[in-house]
């Protein structure tokens, strides 16, 4: 029986929840633009206007970001792995008897802690680059188990 494993970052914000936090901003900064233009400083209302659509902006990218989803599918004979995003959908397949799971220090970003690799000579896919260190190493010891797991030959109860 196949073993999945679903990979995605964590969005503590739907998209209804997006929307109804940049109206209430919108609302907010609209009221305190036309408060400060009733004093005579109307030269506030263009920087407000441009606070708000940098935060428009930056809620549209993390959506975006945010957007990755991951799977590693693992059966008796390959590991496959989908990696699934709007514009760039992959997917990678290696033999189960000679892949490898690596967790790898992040020599480009020593603070990010490590990196999560799965392939086999010289094809390697980092997986999981979203995840918190623990849970990046979490994850390397769920998909070593199941690529053990899915190697024993399995016994058949029909006798």
């Amino acid at each position: 029986m196949p073993r999945e494993f679903v990979i995605q970052p964590n969005c503590s914000l739907s998209h209804t929840g997006r929307r109804n936090f940049l109206w209430v901003l919108a609302g907010l900064m609209g009221f305190i633009a036309l408060g400060l233009a009733a004093q005579g400083f109307w030269p506030v209302m263009p920087f407000l206007g441009a606070d708000l659509l940098l935060a428009v902006y930056a809620f549209a990218y993390v959506a975006k970001r945010n957007q990755i989803r991951e799977r590693v599918v693992i059966d008796q004979d390959r590991l496959t792995i989908h990696h699934e995003e709007a514009h760039a959908p992959r997917h990678w397949n290696f033999p189960l008897h000679w892949v490898r799971v690596d967790l790898k220090p992040n020599t480009n970003a020593p603070l990010h802690g490590s990196r999560l690799l799965v392939g086999m000579q010289g094809t390697w896919i980092e997986l999981a680059s979203f995840l918190t260190q623990e849970e990046r190493s979490d994850l390397a010891k769920a998909l070593r188990a199941a690529i053990t797991d899915a190697k024993q030959p399995q016994l058949g109860g029909d006798s």
